[in-house]
């Protein structure tokens, strides 16, 4: 990942953190995607989302608003 992005959000399905990144890009938040498939179950993984440092918090912010961040695995 390139420096100055960050994590702000993982999901146990890709289609999650398109949705999730699609109610970012609405709010002009950039956003990438990085999917990281299980390598004996392809179909398992987890798909980690990125915004870069500056946008971190207003990103956070909209998910939350938006009820994306309880359906995160994990919390930031």
């Amino acid at each position: 990942m390139t420096d100055g992005w960050v994590k702000i959000y993982s999901a146990r399905e890709l289609i999650q953190a398109k949705l999730a990144e699609d109610v970012l890009k609405q709010h002009g938040i950039s956003s990438h995607i990085a999917n990281k498939p299980d390598s004996v179950m392809p179909f398992l993984g987890t798909a980690d989302l990125y915004t870069t440092q500056d946008d971190a918090e207003a990103a956070m912010k909209v998910l939350e608003e938006n009820d994306l961040m309880g359906e995160s695995e994990e919390e930031f």
